[in-house]
């Protein structure tokens, strides 16, 4: 009977998390440009510093997303890349990928494997704009097999970006 008692509970537990609202942030926090969504099951806010952090509840996976000095794409990569090195070791890149999203945002992707005190990362550098005066990018880091797990949030992540056209006096609905 306890068995069940406890089965019923964890599930219900799991329904509940899943049921968790998404969770918007427009950012930067002074003079936003574009807002992000997060899953219900994620933890995401903008910190004292300025930027977004945000992870899975209770995993080791995390992403960040903040404003660069670069004015391409491809800066706001190399940027960001010149902070990963003084964390990472052994950094091997992959390909850039470049794409976009529903909301009319360019995106290029960098994807890296790493090391972080000898333990394998998957990372991942995505820079984009809103308005081809400011750059951004988002840095993704975790394990290999948290990677796969979390790919698809992060996915749904950078789908959801977009402009915030009404705030910067361009018109539009978002």
């Amino acid at each position: 009977m306890k068995f069940k008692v406890i089965a019923l509970l964890v599930l219900l537990m799991v329904l509940v998390a899943g049921a968790l609202p998404a969770k918007t942030l427009k950012f930067p926090k002074e003079n936003p440009q574009f807002s992000v969504t997060f899953a219900g099951d994620w933890k995401a806010e903008i910190t004292d510093a300025g930027i977004i952090s945000a992870q899975p509840k209770g995993a080791a996976y995390a992403i960040s997303i903040f404003p660069v000095q670069a004015t391409t794409a491809q800066g706001a990569i190399e940027e960001t890349l010149k902070e990963v090195d003084k964390r990472f070791t052994d950094i091997k890149p992959g390909d850039p990928v470049e794409f976009g999203n529903d909301n009319s945002v360019k995106f290029l992707e960098r994807d890296f494997t790493a090391k972080d005190k000898g333990s394998p990362r998957a990372l991942a550098i995505v820079a984009f704009t809103v308005e081809k005066e400011s750059y951004f990018a988002l840095f993704q880091a975790g394990t290999p097999e948290a990677d796969k797990q979390y790919t698809q949030d992060v996915v749904a992540i950078v789908k959801s970006i977009a402009p915030l056209k009404d705030e910067r006096g361009g018109g539009g609905n978002n």
